[in-house]
């Protein structure tokens, strides 16, 4: 029999708070004034360098559920991430555990997903942090989602319920929830989007830390679009904010590597001197963007010196052969590798670079994913737009071409790695459209060139049909999956790649009639659909990207008659 709610989800329904590879997790009404959910300061060995035993695998598809519901199995999903010390740690420590392994054989089908590979994945449990442990009924439907580190014996607690709520379950099967909130339609005057900015900035400020900059009190992030709104502002006067964006980037600089650039992801325990070491786009790109502004407000030195390093560390390390982007770079070294000694990051960063390259590089993801381009495209624009090195520039453009040539999807859009030729449509996604259009429309910015403005029309157009929400107004994060099973076959509209994909719309409509007359009187019910307070007020301390939203929304006088901003 398939397992039941009732008989499964009381025992497994819970978070789990253990060590995770993200500073994203939700933050609680009661830990305003700076903090994230509290996560146990877990200190795991590190990852072994041989495997004890081999977990079988599967893959995540319809034929995997369809295995499940023969065998009457449960499916464990593992969402990690390559770059991902607490992924390595969980992969050596919990699932090479024997007694793990045997529980896992006799009564569930497990599966791992490599989140970069697979952004609705990550869109989904991004949240809880990686790695992402997710119980699943054979007809698709979550029975439990535990966030980061497990151990095997807590690890072991979980599997245990949940195999015997499976074994005394009824049949019964869960019904997923569609029902949304329909937003308000009233006019969307400029006070509105006044007032909703103010209360957006408002909410914002329960999480800003007086004493050591950024937002939250307990792991310390370089939140990039938090520093850009920040600037932003300084940069039209706003004194308060100047003083707080300068002191914030003084202060994360602690999370430069001072050997090879790049900024690691966050740090733990309350201060920035305690870095977890991965390298990942999404913090890179924004880290170059905030230090060339920063320059450009102050002409400090200090400041160009940074947006330097960042560069740098893209330019030898995240730049494929091709011109365009890689995502992320491991934290420890030969977490992949059984074969070599590991080297956890703690150690192998604190070695200047010829130790360093005497025991290898970390790994770098080598796909060339459309989100990843995109945002260092943009950055590598505000850098230029500083700098005025035109080599910056060309390798901003190189880029773009790349994406384009490898990634153009015949519906308008763009494709998530690199364009597979087949009878099925490929599934596109929200994340990688709206930065790489955004990453288009800065192009034409700085260049004034229409061989980026036309493809950036494509991608408007594509998004507003193909993603295109049935009720909310917002946007779906994919095209729909005709193989999706259970809570995947419903789509959801993510807030920050909506927030994400209005900055580009925006941007678009402003720079073309033609885009303005076809997607613009849509864009109403899109600001609608991402200041529901109950929408932003999920996202915590991320919220500087709808605040820039809101400001350019303001500032763009070519819409004001289009979407009644009056």
């Amino acid at each position: 029999m398939s397992p039941s709610l009732s008989s499964v989800v009381v025992w497994v329904s819970a978070l789990v708070a253990a060590g995770s590879c993200t500073p994203r997790a939700p933050l609680s009404t009661a830990q305003r004034g700076g903090g994230p959910p509290a996560l146990a300061q877990a200190v795991a060995p590190a990852p072994r360098g041989a495997p004890r035993g081999e977990l079988s695998w599967a893959d995540f598809s319809p034929e995997t559920f369809a295995r499940a519901k023969a065998q009457r199995r449960l499916i464990i999903l593992d969402g990690s991430a390559e770059w991902c010390h607490w992924c390595h740690v969980m992969e050596a420590e919990t699932y090479h555990d024997p007694r793990v392994r045997a529980l896992i054989e006799q009564h569930f089908i497990a599966v791992k997903v490599d989140v970069d590979a697979r952004p609705d994945i990550e869109e989904r449990y991004g949240d809880y942090g990686w790695p992402a442990t997710v119980l699943f009924s054979a007809d698709g439907q979550e029975l439990g989602k535990f966030r980061g580190f497990l151990e095997a014996d807590r690890f072991l607690e979980i599997l245990r319920a949940a195999a015997a709520g499976a074994a005394e379950g009824d049949g019964a099967t869960a019904a997923v929830a569609t029902e949304r909130e329909v937003p308000a339609r009233s006019p969307l005057s400029r006070e509105l989007v006044d007032a909703i900015a103010h209360i957006v900035a408002v909410e914002l400020e329960d999480y800003w830390d007086p004493r050591r900059g950024g937002w939250g009190v307990r792991q310390k992030a370089p939140v990039g679009a938090n520093n850009a709104w920040l600037l932003s502002r300084a940069a039209r006067g706003d004194a308060e904010a100047r003083r707080r964006a300068l002191f914030t980037l003084e202060q994360q600089a602690q999370l430069i590597d001072p050997v090879w650039g790049g900024i690691y992801q966050y740090s733990d325990s309350g201060t920035w001197d305690r870095p977890h070491y991965e390298k990942l786009m999404s913090y890179q790109a924004p880290a170059l963007d905030n230090y060339a502004r920063a320059y450009a407000l102050t002409n400090d030195p200090a400041h160009l010196a940074r947006a330097r390093a960042m560069h740098g560390y893209l330019d030898r390390f995240l730049k494929s052969p091709h011109g365009a982007f890689f995502g992320t770079q491991d934290a420890d070294l030969n977490a992949h590798d059984p074969g070599k000694p590991f080297v956890a990051g703690r150690d192998y960063y604190a070695l200047g670079q010829a130790s360093r390259l005497a025991l290898g590089v970390p790994r770098v993801d080598r796909h060339e994913y459309g989100e990843d381009s995109g945002q260092a495209i943009a950055a590598y624009v505000t850098y230029f737009e500083v700098t005025r090195e035109p080599e910056v520039l060309a390798a901003a453009e190189k880029a773009a071409r790349r994406i384009l040539e490898t990634h153009a999807d015949p519906r308008g859009g763009i494709t998530h790695d690199l364009r597979k030729d087949g009878p099925a449509p490929e599934v596109l996604f929200l994340a990688d459209n709206a930065a790489f259009g955004l990453a288009l429309m800065r192009l034409f910015e700085a260049t004034g060139r229409r061989e980026y403005l036309e493809p950036a029309i494509e991608i408007g157009r594509f998004m507003m049909t193909e993603l295109a929400g049935d009720v909310s107004g917002g946007l779906y994060a994919s095209t729909r999956d005709p193989a999706a099973v259970g809570v995947f076959a419903v789509r959801r509209e993510p807030f920050e790649d909506n927030v994400r994909a209005l900055r580009f719309l925006l941007r678009l409509c402003a720079a073309s009639p033609q885009a303005r007359a076809e997607l613009a009187p849509r864009l109403p019910a899109l600001v609608r659909s991402v200041t529901r307070p109950q929408v932003y007020k999920a996202s915590g301390r991320f919220l500087g990207e709808l605040l820039l939203a809101l400001d350019e929304l303001r500032e763009l006088r070519e819409l004001s008659e289009v979407i009644e901003l009056r």
